[in-house]
């Protein structure tokens, strides 16, 4: 066997021990890529489905009050969900008055 016969079976075993630890570096990725998206799918078996509701205002309320009784994690923070009721209503500032209605959104499991 030649030199130049022996340099090219070399690089073709190197080559060949270098793709397959390429694909053994995809399936572990691919592997861990589908453990995690059992687990996102097993979690979104209890959907939530966003619902809305009106609200009539008492006196001594205010949006802090109301959003703290609707608001769930699906709803995103606090500022934001207070935000949200805001544009929903229209209101350019959070003032509210007694006797007023207010659209809320919410979110629940069920299927109402």
């Amino acid at each position: 066997m030649t030199r130049s016969q022996k340099r090219r079976r070399y690089l073709q075993h190197r080559n060949l021990t270098v793709a397959a630890f390429v694909l053994a570096i995809c399936l572990i990725f691919i592997g861990g890529f589908h453990r995690f998206s059992l687990r996102t799918s097993a979690a979104s078996e209890h959907e939530m489905y966003l619902y809305y509701t009106s609200v009539t205002v008492r006196s001594g309320d205010t949006l802090w009050s109301i959003a703290d009784e609707y608001h769930t994690v699906e709803c995103g923070d606090m500022q934001t969900y207070i935000m949200e009721i805001q544009r929903l209503n229209h209101l350019g500032t959070d003032e509210i008055h007694a006797g007023s209605s207010l659209v809320i959104p919410y979110y629940t499991a069920e299927v109402l």
